[in-house]
C-alpha cells in the first residue's frame, strides 16, 4: 500500500478489499464524487475532512452487495450497517456514522431526520451528510453501466444555476439519464436549476 495513504484510507481499503467484488466501479464513483465536491465547494463550503469522508463512503457504498441477494435488494442499508459495525481507529464515532449515512443514501430514499441513520446527529452533521450524499448519488449515476465511460465532471454557472460538464469519449446516454434521476438530492440543495452537458475531451472547458 502506498506509504502516503492516511490511516483512514488504509482502513477503507482493507474493508473494500474484504467485501467489494467489483472495485473498479466504486473507485470510478469516488473519483467523480470528489470532482463534484471540489467543483461545488463555493456553494457547500465543506473542507478537506468532508472530502475525505465522502471518498470513504464512495469507495464503500456497494460493499453491502456482498451480503445481499443476487438482486442487491437493500444493499445500501447493508453497506451502512457494515460501515457502522466495522472497527475504525482513524475516524471518530460521529464520522463513522456520517460515512455510513452517506453510503446508505447513495440510492433510494433521500435523507430524512426521522431516519435511524440520522437520528441523534447534530444538524450540522446532517447537513454535511446531505451534501456528500448528493455528490455520491450523482456520481453513481454517472457510472450507471459500470463501464467507467466518463472521463471527468466539472461545474460552471449557467442560466442562474449550475451546468455539469460531463466529459466522455463515447456515448453516455444511460449515464446522463441515471445521473439526472439521481441528482434529485443535489437539486434540492442547489440555489438554482441543474443541467447536464456532455462534451468530448477536446471540447472540455479548461
Amino acid at each position: 500500500m502506498n506509504r502516503s495513504t492516511t490511516p483512514w484510507q488504509q482502513e477503507t481499503e482493507t474493508l473494500l478489499a474484504r467485501h467489494e467484488r467489483e472495485p473498479e466501479h466504486p473507485r470510478q464513483v469516488a473519483r467523480l464524487a470528489l470532482e463534484l465536491h471540489d467543483a461545488l465547494r463555493p456553494i457547500h463550503g465543506q473542507g478537506a475532512r468532508e472530502r475525505g469522508l465522502l471518498e470513504c463512503a464512495a469507495l464503500l457504498h456497494d460493499i453491502g452487495w456482498s451480503v445481499s441477494g443476487p438482486d442487491g435488494k437493500g444493499h445500501h442499508k447493508a453497506s451502512a450497517r457494515m460501515i457502522r459495525e466495522s472497527t475504525w481507529e482513524a475516524l471518530s464515532p460521529v464520522e463513522v456514522r456520517c460515512v455510513a449515512a452517506v453510503a446508505r443514501y447513495h440510492r433510494k430514499a433521500l435523507p430524512d431526520p426521522d431516519h435511524e441513520d440520522l437520528q441523534g446527529l447534530p444538524a450540522a452533521d446532517q447537513a454535511r451528510v446531505a451534501w456528500m450524499a448528493a455528490c455520491l448519488r450523482t456520481a453513481d449515476g454517472l457510472d450507471r453501466r459500470h463501464l467507467q465511460a466518463v472521463d471527468s465532471v466539472s461545474a460552471r454557472p449557467a442560466g442562474g444555476g449550475i451546468e455539469l460538464q460531463v466529459v466522455a469519449r463515447g456515448t453516455i446516454d444511460e449515464e446522463l439519464a441515471a445521473a439526472d434521476r439521481k441528482s434529485d438530492l443535489l437539486r434540492r440543495l442547489l440555489p438554482g436549476p441543474l443541467t447536464f452537458h456532455p462534451v468530448r475531451p477536446a471540447d472540455a472547458t479548461p
